[in-house]
This record gives structure tokens, sequence and C-alpha cells, in this order.
């Protein structure tokens, strides 16, 4: 006895052909609950959207942060817009779209943090409503009411609708381009199909897809994914003119760039070598090979999937840190059973589905594990709650699991509902009282204590040193709060691999000695003797809790230079391959202390702050984000005294642990520690 599916069906078109007719329009197949909830959706459907509207607008509200967020890359936004809109420099580094729209609001409202994060909010009520008119009768309206409701009140997608990141505004083109889509396809199945007529809508998708790629550079497989659906929908003429379209648009920007800005094409590949480090913080480690990019897109697979996923969908507390296998298998089986049924279903699925596969797995292979966070994948979240919603529904059209699979949905997308709007409640009831301090003008409540310090000390660097140059771990949160003074960024440390380091050193002299920085300590050596030591080191390597220095021992002072080692019982190493066999039997990195002062003053550095930023920011541990602080610390193991606290905040009171109220301090550059000469008197 044969079967048939519902909702797809053979039928005979004029010339004989046999062809497929699929309904999948937003009434689902009879009987059943979805059936039942479908014709009460289905006649107030625009009603739950007006409600969804409502409920972001009010949620949202309830939610705003008018602080900047200490992630950094919000405030380095509004940053590069000044720039911009200054002539200094093209925002190209995180994708040039938003700062150059920032910078236009800048011309018309000035430096305005809240205008901005308005224009978040208005992107976030602008991608919802295209999401309803996209999919309007194009899935099932249960399906899509339910869908719409998680997203109207879901706080982790509403944080993003007061931050000036550059997600609200990509969720809005990303919802853009779909709802062109659908009208495209509409256009596509006229008959007879003239694609010249269709001029204007191959702009529009050019010039949609165009900014989607220079908002955030993983944009570009948007127009990958529609030129891949293209072909297997055999329209090879219309994916030839989507590629044309686009590059109607990106020649012209690629020109200005050159022109203007004098940016070259080959000088923009700054962002793929990041992309293949092993640790964006430390060069010295290398690229990842193939091996190393397979355990990377699991790794990233493991921790997107099945913590930021879950978290957002309600599953999971927000301070969630664990991961597991188990949700990312189920999640991928999901959503390989849903691009099997768009495959023979939904067109429009089907495109949305290929783009939601091929951007998902190119952000988990770009990203470093250590940058998991939420806003690399919250710009498709919403599409993969439809589109694995939809996919479950497809398969209750199988009529013996029918009303297993309904239930399973139904209930599954309720908890979803209620966790959601649970885990709301929660942060309203959080962000309420922030909110009403920093509204009546404390603009610091909110952040933890390391923060208001770091923010204090830029501000008053703003005030007390506009003129000065002055270093910051985090220049741009530094940009902000001393009203527009640029900071001299000191992000890592140069380091080297140790054994490339020393190989250098070996080509370029015969005699190196390798020391314990700790023996000199250990044997009361007097300070004079540390300082003349200190005049011929090359480089430091360090391991654990070591630090090695490196020294030249040239024949001039040899003798001396041994005998005084001796003399104070200072254990050393003169064998190279000695000290790499028992020091560097595991990776370890140097750097070179005359290659950072001369950084600082090659750039003009008057001033550092040098802050106590925790690594954990729910919590003060001893773990602070350390990069400023080791690279003074190299250049004071050779030059003792450069660095001079001029200012701390809070203020050092007598007889107090100072370090336990996470201080900020202001460091003065002292030039004249510096001394490159290699005399050992």
């Amino acid at each position: 006895m044969s079967r048939k599916i519902k909702g797809s069906e053979k039928t005979k078109s004029k010339s004989g052909d046999i062809i497929h007719k699929y309904n999948d329009d937003p009434i689902s197949q009879p009987g059943g609950l979805i059936s039942a909830l479908d014709r009460f959706f289905g006649r107030n459907q625009f009603v739950f959207f007006i409600i969804s509207l409502i409920l972001t607008v009010i949620i949202g509200i309830y939610l705003f942060d008018v602080k900047i967020s200490t992630g950094g890359d919000d405030s380095s936004y509004i940053e590069a817009a000044k720039k911009f809109i200054d002539g200094k420099r093209f925002p190209s580094w995180h994708g040039a779209f938003y700062p150059i729209f920032l910078g236009l609001l800048m011309l018309i409202f000035g430096v305005k943090i809240i205008v901005f994060k308005i224009f978040s909010f208005l992107f976030i009520v602008g991608y919802l409503i295209l999401f309803y008119y996209t999919f309007k009768n194009k899935i099932p309206v249960t399906i899509l009411i339910i869908t719409l409701l998680i997203l109207a009140i879901n706080s982790q997608i509403l944080y993003f609708g007061s931050q000036t990141y550059s997600e609200a505004l990509y969720l809005f083109l990303q919802a853009l381009t779909f709802f062109v889509f659908v009208r495209f396809m509409d256009k596509m199945n006229e008959s007879p199909l003239n694609y010249f007529r269709l001029w204007k809508i191959w702009l529009i998708f050019g010039f949609l897809i165009f900014l989607m790629s220079i908002t955030r550079n993983i944009g570009i497989i948007m127009l990958l994914a529609l030129f891949f659906y293209l072909l297997i929908d055999k329209k090879f003429y219309a994916a030839a003119f989507t590629f044309i379209s686009y590059l109607v648009f990106r020649i012209p920007f690629n020109l200005y760039k050159s022109l203007v800005w004098n940016i070259r094409i080959a000088e923009t590949g700054g962002q793929l070598n990041e992309i293949l480090l092993k640790n964006p913080y430390n060069k010295a480690e290398g690229t990842e090979d193939f091996a190393g990019m397979v355990t990377r897109f699991v790794e990233n697979s493991r921790i997107y999937l099945s913590k930021h996923f879950i978290i957002t969908i309600g599953l999971k507390n927000p301070a969630y840190t664990g991961t597991s296998i188990i949700p990312v298998i189920i999640v991928i089986l999901l959503f390989f059973m849903a691009l099997y049924f768009a495959f023979r279903h939904n067109k429009l699925m089907l495109f949305i589905g290929i783009y939601l596969g091929a951007a998902v797995c190119a952000t988990f292979i770009a990203l470093q594990q250590s940058w998991g966070q939420l806003r690399m994948i919250v710009i498709y979240i919403p599409f993969v709650i439809l589109f694995l919603s939809w996919g479950i529904y497809q398969l209750s059209r199988i009529r013996e699991v029918k009303i297993a699979v309904e239930i399973i949905l139904l209930l599954s997308l309720g908890i979803i509902l209620f966790k959601t709007s649970g885990q709301t409640a929660d942060m309203i009831k959080e962000n309420k009282k922030i909110l009403e301090k920093n509204l009546k003008g404390n603009k610091y409540y909110g952040f933890t204590p390391d923060w208001i310090n770091f923010l204090r000390m830029s501000e008053y660097v703003g005030r007390k040193y506009p003129d000065k140059v002055v270093a910051s771990r985090k220049p741009s949160m530094s940009f902000i709060y001393s009203k527009g003074k640029e900071f001299y960024p000191i992000y890592r440390i140069p380091l080297e691999n140790a054994d490339t380091l020393i190989q250098n050193l070996r080509e370029r002299y015969d005699d190196l000695c390798f020391i314990d920085n700790s023996e000199f300590g250990k044997k009361n050596v007097p300070g004079n003797v540390q300082m003349n030591f200190k005049r011929v080191n090359l480089a430091f390597v360090g391991k654990a809790n070591k630090t090695y220095g490196i020294y030249k021992v040239q024949d001039n002072y040899k003798e001396f230079f041994y005998s005084t080692l001796d003399k104070y019982n200072v254990n050393y190493i003169t064998e190279v391959d000695t000290f790499l066999r028992q020091i560097c039997k595991e990776k370890c990195y140097g750097v070179y202390p005359d290659s950072l002062i001369n950084m600082l003053k090659k750039n003009k550095v008057d001033y550092v702050i040098m802050a106590s930023l925790r690594v954990n920011p729910k919590e003060r541990t001893n773990r602070t984000l350390n990069a400023v602080k080791r690279f003074l610390y190299y250049i004071e193991l050779k030059y003792p005294g450069t660095f001079i606290e001029v200012s701390s905040i809070p203020p050092r009171i007598k007889g107090e642990n100072h370090d336990e109220k996470e201080p900020a301090y202001l460091l003065k550059v002292n030039y004249d520690k510096y001394n490159s000469g290699d005399r050992l008197y």
C-alpha cells in the first residue's frame, strides 16, 4: 500500500512533464494541534505582530543601557567614526559601513552616544518588522508567530538594541536582504521572464549584499550563498547578474579607498592573517595548520551552539559557562533535516538554510576560541530558531508521527518562550536600578570598581593632559570618557618564539649568557652591580613564573663579567643548546626590552595608564588584563625607574592595601633612564 506525504503531490504540466506542487502556505494540513492553532493565529496574526512590536519597544526601553560596554569594540566604532569624519583614518578593521554610518550621525547630532544607541534600537525594531513580512504566508503561521514572540522578548538579542556594536545594523540589513529575496523570487516566477527588466532588483540586491559585506566581512557569505542557490536552481543568468550587481558597488568603493585613503587591496589582508593566528594576543605561537582549524571548528561549535545558542533561547542561565557535544549534535541533525525538507518543499527556506550553514561554518572557522562571545553569532540566531522549528514541523507531515512531533514542537517552543520571558524579567529587574542612576547623572554606576577607576583615570587624563600622548590598554574606552582624546594602544606584547629569538642572537653574537632574573635578588647582588649587567641585556625569555635574561659577553669585559657573577655566586648558563634543552623543553617566548621602549619613544608616548581590569568581570581575583603591566615590566627589568607614578585613582592612603581597591595608575615615561649602550664597568 503506497503512502503519500501530505503537502507534496505530483501534477502534470501542460507539456506533460512531471512537476512537484508543494503546499507550504501558512495553513497547515487538516487535523492536528498546529492546524487548529494556525486557524486561530491566521485570523489574528496582525494583532500578534503588533503585540510583538509593542513588547519589543517596552522591554527594549527597560533594558536600555546608556553606558558604553566594557567590550571595547563598541567604543572603537565611535572612535573610528570620529577619525573618519575628521579625515584621519578610514575605518577598515571591524567593517567600514557602521563607523561611516555613525560618522554621518556625528555630522548631524555631534558625538551623542545616546543618539547612536537609539538608532541601534530602531534597527532592532526594523529587523523584527522585516522578519514578519518576509515569512508571512511563506511558512505555517503558528511557527512564525511563536518565533516572533520569542524574538520580541529575548533579552540577549535586545541587548544589542542599546549598544554601539554593528550587530543591530547587520540584523536589519540581513532581514532586508531576505525580504527583497522574496520579492525577487516572485519576479523570477513571472512568465515570460525578462532578466533585463529586473535591473532595479539586481541593483538593490547588489547594494544590500555590498553593505552587508562592508558592515561585517562575513557578510560576503550572503553573495556566495545566493550565487550557489541560483546555480542549484539552474538560474545561471540570475547568478551572473547578481555577482555583477555586487561588483557595481564594490569596485567604486575599492577605488575610493585606494584613491582617497591610499588603501591598497593587499593591505586589507590584516584580518585574514589575524584569523590564521593560533593566539591573536601572541603572534609568536604561529598560525594554525589544517588540523588546528578542524579543532577550532569543533571547539567553536561547542562554545556557540551548546552555550551561547542555548543561553539565548532561555534554556541556560546567562552565567552558564559549560559546553557539551550533545546540544551540538542535536542542532546539527535538526539543521540537516530542515535543509532536506527545504530542498524538497520551500525555496525561501532552502536559501536561508544554505546561507545559515555557510555563514555559521565560516564563523566557526574564522574565530579563535578565546573570542567566544554571543555577538559573533547573535545575527543568525533569529533565523536559526525559525529554520529549525520549520524543519521539525515538516517532520510532522508524516502521518505516523504527526501527533507526537507536533506535541514535541509546540512544547519545545512553549518552554523556550516561557524560559526566555523569565530570563528577560530577571534582566529588567537587574537593569532598572542601573538605568535610573545613569539617567540621573551617575555615568559610572553599573561598572565594577576596576572599570570605574580606569574610566575616571581616562577622564582625568583628558582634562589634565589633553596635548600629551598617553598609552592605554583600552584606547577606545579612554577616548570616549576623555571626551575625544586619542590614546596610543597597547593591546599585546610583541613576543617571539624563544627558539627563533635565541638562534637570531646566536648568529649575531659569539658569546651569550643566560641568567634567571631572580638570581640577582637571591644572591644579594648590590644594585650598582645589577645595573651594570642590565646594560648588556639583549632580551628576556619567559617560562611559567620565571624570567631569564639573555646577556651578550664581549671580549673587552668577558673576564670581568664572569668573575663578578662567580663572586656573588650567581648561577648562569653559557651553552645555548644546554639552555634550550633545560629551559625551553616546552614552548616559551621572548621579548627585546629595547624594542618595547623604542615603540613608546617612536610614538612619543609621554604617559601610560596601567589599570587593574579583571579577566573575570564578575569577581575580583589576582588575574587581570596584564598586557600593559607586562609591557612595562620588561622595560623596567632593563631600565629601572623608567616609569614614575604621577597619579592613582583611587588615591593611595597610608596603611591601606591599595591593590585591593583595583586602582588605575598614571605613569610618566622617563626616557632619561633609557640607555642602549653596552658598557660593563
